[in-house]
Parts: structure tokens; sequence; C-alpha cells
């Protein structure tokens, strides 16, 4: 299980874009919690004036000039956060640069510098910390700062390109987290009070590779700049934002939305994907019946029929370890299914205790495992069995429904197990494990 951070006192923060806006405020909001900070930023004046202010407030400080799009400083940032501490508890890959523009006017260029920054300085923040964090043992957070802009587009193009990948990345380290000493959690706020519009424009016009908007469309553009600006300064505060990631890490959470009146938005997007697929596969002929293959235990004798869809499999020991395993099979989309046979009698384990020995078996693998039912039934031909629902969250992110029928049959204990994402349960996977009979 991974473990939360509860207690931030002397602990140590790394975060980059320290200088200004989310970085500051997360910076300020882990040294309220005494916190040491190393703050990281290729601003230098507003670097050292961000770390005299917490200096003068008695926090322990330390800087380092960084781009985060260069992987040698990013390694140098690493090296010297681990050589003045020796640990790093929380990394917040929070530096990213605007990436106005449309598709059809910028370069190469300015996709090259927006990713390197927003995709590349989280990705290289990732490979120069992550091994260390894991090799501690010590409870360790990663924060990948995404954006609104990352779960939805608007009229831009490598921005939000960029703050996509950033979800994505951050989607395939909690799963690879999972159950270690490392938490993972992207940040996806709407708008905040940050400078990211001028500060954007200044490094874009330090930088003699990409392209600069002409003079006209500049001119033609400042009263949005403006509108823009007006609105971001009745924005959230970054310092409101980083309690909202604060406690997000108290309490081990993913997905960190600061703003839950986007939500609605976020839906009708995928509203959009379901009503077109919908649309795309409207008048095809639904697909017929499934053939049925028919498994065959030899001690104790028994089968059960399931669909030609399903795919059999080597056994995995890591999963569900109820015994031996007899049949391991699947089919997308992540629909599984097990029966694991191992002797045993009623004096082992009563039958209506299987379920604990079930649930036990994947708290290994997931959270929030909660026993939704566990009853009696019989089957077709008389046997006594139990069936249990049990509800859980795969990895830690995905809602999977799993039903499990357990029977004892002469000196053998029999759990036959379903499970599949809470979307595709349905009752044609229960009928899976009625379809047992004994010879």
């Amino acid at each position: 299980m991974n473990i939360m951070i509860k207690d931030f006192e002397g602990k140590v923060a790394v975060i980059t874009g320290a200088a200004s806006g989310i970085g500051r405020g997360l910076a300020f909001g882990f040294a309220k919690r005494g916190m040491k900070i190393v703050l990281a930023d290729i601003d230098k004046v507003n670097l050292d004036k961000v770390a005299k202010e917490l200096e003068e407030i008695g926090v322990e400080v330390m800087t380092q000039l960084t781009d985060v799009s260069d992987p040698k400083q990013m390694a140098q940032l690493a090296d010297a956060s681990y050589e003045r501490y020796g640990i790093v508890n929380i990394l917040c890959n929070n530096a990213g640069v605007g990436g106005a523009g449309s598709i059809s006017l910028i370069t190469l260029e300015n996709w090259k510098w927006t990713l390197d920054v927003n995709l590349f300085g989280v990705i290289h923040g990732i490979h120069y910390f992550l091994n260390r964090m894991l090799a501690s043992k010590h409870p360790c957070h990663i924060i990948n700062m995404s954006s609104m802009a990352g779960l939805l587009t608007g009229d831009t193009s490598s921005y939000p390109t960029s703050k996509f990948a950033v979800v994505a990345i951050s989607e395939s380290l909690a799963l690879e987290c999972f159950n270690t000493n490392v938490v993972v959690s992207v940040v996806c706020p709407g708008r905040v009070n940050t400078n990211i519009i001028n500060n954007t424009t200044m490094f874009r016009q330090e930088r003699q590779d990409i392209w600069q908007p002409p003079a006209e469309m500049i001119e033609q553009s400042e009263i949005g700049r403006e509108n823009l600006n007006k609105i971001l300064r009745q924005a959230m505060v970054p310092e409101k934002l980083a309690e909202i990631v604060i406690r997000a890490i108290e309490n081990d959470i993913f997905y960190v939305l600061t703003h839950p009146e986007y939500i609605p938005l976020v839906k009708s997007r995928f509203e959009r994907i379901y009503e077109d697929t919908l649309k795309l596969h409207e008048g095809i002929a639904a697909k017929s019946a499934e053939n049925l293959k028919i498994f065959k235990n030899d001690a104790p004798v028994f089968s059960i029929a399931y669909p030609e869809s399903f795919i059999e499999l080597k056994p995995n020991p890591m999963n569900f370890p109820t015994g031996k395993r007899v049949l391991v099979a699947a089919k997308d989309p992540g629909i599984d299914l097990l029966i694991s046979v191992f002797k045993s009698s009623k004096e082992d384990r009563p039958l209506d205790e299987s379920v604990q020995k079930i649930a036990k078996g994947i708290e290994t693998i997931a959270r929030e495992v909660n026993i939704s039912s566990n009853e009696p039934v019989t089957l077709k031909d008389g046997t006594s069995a139990y069936e249990s629902v049990i509800e859980f969250k795969s990895s830690g992110i995905f809602k999977v429904k799993s039903i499990h029928l357990s029977v004892l049959k002469d000196e053998y204990r029999i759990i036959i197990s379903i499970s599949a994402n809470i979307n595709y349960y349905n009752e044609r996977l229960r009928d899976i494990l009625y379809s047992l009979e004994f010879y």
C-alpha cells in the first residue's frame, strides 16, 4: 500500500518553476508546514527574491538555477538536492510555458520549445528523481503540473498537447508506483492568478529560433491579451491552489482538479466521444451470440462454459493468491476469469469465510477493497455455494467489480472469479460462474 505524507515537518520539497505563480504558492504552502524547500527556476532574479522571502520567515531554502528542458541541468538539480539533504520527499514538476499560436502558423521550433519545457521538464524530473525516491523507502510524492487544457482543448495547439501528455505520463507513473513508497498526483488547474502569459512572451522573445507573431498580429491580439490578464487577476490565487494540492497529498488523491466548475465541460468531452462512437457504428449489425468454450477440470471433475472471445493465459501467481489456478482467461476490455482449486475442508475455513481470503488477496493489488455482498446460494445440481461480490480500485485508480463463487466439493475448495471494470460488469458475466457443472 502506498504511504501518504501526513506530517510535513522537516521533510524536503523540490519545486521547479518556483520563482513565481503556482511554484511560489507551493513553496509557501510547504514552508508553513515546516518543510525544507529546494527552489528551481530559470529566472534568477525572482528565484532569489522568493528564497529571501522564505528565509526571512525562518525557512531552510536552497536555490538552483535550472532550465527544466535541459536534462543536464535537471540531473544537477537532483544531485544538488540529494547532496544537500540526502532525501527528497516531494517533487513538484511545475515549470511551464504557454504555447499560443495556430497549428498553421507556428514552427516546429515552437512545438519543440513548448514540449521541451512542459512535457520533457516533467519527464526529466521523473527520470532523475524517481529511482532515488523509490530507493529511500520513505514516503514520497510526485506532483506533475498539467492543466484543464490537459483534459479540454482550446484554440491553441502546442500547450494542450503538452498538458494532455502530462496527464498520460502521470497515469502511467501512478500505475507503476502502485504499492510503493511513491505516490503520484496530476494537477489540472483552471485559471490561476499567475504571470504565465507575460512570462511566456518574454521567454519567447529571448529565443531567436522560434516563430514570433508579426507586429500586426501582436497589435490585433493586444485587446485579447489585456482581457485575459484582467480575468487572470481575478482568478484563484496560487496560495489557495497550493492548499488544494497539499490536501491531495495528505489524502492520496491522483486527479487534482482545482476548479470543480469545469467538471461539466470534462463530462461533455467524454459524452461527445460516446456519441460519435455510437453514430459511427449505427446501423452495423449486432454481433451474433458468441460460441462457448468448455473448460473441464480433472480433480475434482467439473466444467464451466465461457465465451470463446476469452483468451486462455498462463497463470500469474501475483493474481488472487487463492490456491492453484487451473484456468486464467481474459478478454478486452479488462475482463478476467480465474478458477482456483485447492485441497480443503469445512474445518479449514467455513465456506462463508472464503471471501475474506479473496479480499485479502485483492488488497495486494488494489485499494478501497469493499465486500458488498456474501450470500449462500444453491447450484442447479443442489450443491451449496457462496456468492461474493467485491468492489475495489485496481492499481488505486480504476473501479472494478468482481464476483466470486466458492464451492466445497469432496476434499476440494473451488473458487471461480470474474472481474471487470465497473462500467463493463453485467449479468452475462455472472452467468459464466453458474455454468459450473460437476460430474
